[in-house]
């Protein structure tokens, strides 16, 4: 068996990396490994994920990320030095192990904190956006320049893989992502009865897109039975705006912890993201039959939905699109049982993916 170190930028966030994280470890435990989960700051607002114990956990900064501009002097230059340094300590302490580092500032930290020249532990940097998403942003440029120092870059789909190498990466390889909803989860959910719900799942940002669900809305609602409302679950930075429109039939619920009880009540998931990688939101809901709307926003969206039959997709940033989707959606009769997830063949990847580098 193998030590696994994985490190995120925070594994306290209830987000789709952080639970992506989790799920790594505790899948890699399940299968006799000793894994260390590390995340580089802790966060304002923690998650509590329950570990059982099975897996280690570490936090390298001893308080929050200060955000530009807001830090005192020196302050950011302390918090990654001690961050380094702890994760620099970790590695020694491991006679081996398989590095993943789930998330690119993650990495980045990773690849100062390497012991020496010495330390051949096979490491492998992730990015769970699209291409198009990091060449549109600063994100290229940083994965041009670190992601070659790993022994490959793990992109999520085929597509995002290849054109990471038509970039200069030619140890790019596509890997999926496990499913975060468990069996359990899954069963407790598979006779729920179907409502009269439009979700939103998620951070409440611009690249979701929640503005472009709030318009699409105002396109159906006249459409719709009076039983029918939009249901944001989710925080973030838009919300109090979105809020300030007084759209009627709109809620705006918490962030929840178990999203499945949530997902298989929904009448219809909506996906409306401006940018986007390959969002647990949308491997969820199609798992358990729930019909989806969602943007082409993505290779990893496409591919899910190719796969789909619960699964309406629209042109992304288009309200009018959205609108067209969800009204097709309301109709549509989901047939079949929730999907148990099979994750053994994405371990089964990451072991040998490993072995071929050791």
């Amino acid at each position: 068996m193998s030590t696994y170190v994985i490190t995120a930028n925070n594994i306290q966030e209830l987000g789709g990396a952080q639970k992506i994280a989790h799920t790594l470890a505790q899948g890699f435990v399940e299968r006799g490994h000793t894994v260390h989960l590390v995340g580089i700051t802790p966060v304002a607002d923690p998650h509590d994920y329950a570990v059982s114990g099975d897996y280690h956990v570490h936090t390298l900064m001893p308080e929050v990320w200060p955000m530009k501009g807001t830090e005192q002097s020196g302050q950011r230059t302390q918090l990654r030095s001690r961050a380094v340094e702890k994760l620099r300590l970790l590695l020694e302490s491991c006679e081996s192990a398989n590095v993943i580092a789930t998330q690119l500032w993650s990495l980045e930290i990773l690849l100062d904190a390497r012991p020496g020249k010495a330390w051949q532990f096979p490491i492998v940097g992730q990015y769970h956006g699209s291409f198009a998403a990091a060449a549109t942003g600063r994100d290229l440029r940083r994965i041009q320049k670190v992601g070659g120092e790993c022994d490959y870059f793990a992109a999520l789909t085929v597509e995002d893989s290849e054109a990471f190498a038509e970039a200069g990466l030619t140890n790019s390889i596509a890997q999926p992502n496990p499913m975060s909803l468990t069996k359990a989860q899954l069963e407790s959910v598979n006779r729920v009865e179907r409502g009269t719900t439009i979700d939103f799942i998620g951070r409440l940002s611009a690249e979701k897109g929640p503005d472009l669900l709030i318009e699409a809305w105002k396109l159906v609602q006249g459409h719709l039975p009076e039983s029918w409302e939009l249901h944001f679950t989710g925080n973030g930075p838009m919300r109090n705006e979105l809020q300030s429109r007084g759209v009627e039939r709109v809620v705006f619920k918490p962030p929840v912890t178990n999203i499945a009880p949530v997902i298989a009540s929904s009448g219809i998931v909506v996906l409306s993201s401006r940018t986007e990688g390959a969002p647990l939101v949308l491997a969820e809901a199609l798992a358990l039959r729930t019909p989806v709307v969602a943007t082409d926003v993505s290779s990893g969206v496409r591919e899910m939905m190719l796969e789909s039959t619960t699964g309406i997709l629209v042109e992304r940033d288009n309200p009018a699109a959205l609108a067209e989707g969800i009204l097709l959606a309301v109709n549509m009769q989901p047939t079949g049982a929730v999907m148990m997830p099979n994750d053994s063949f994405v371990f089964d990847r990451w072991e040998r993916l490993f072995t071929n580098v050791n």
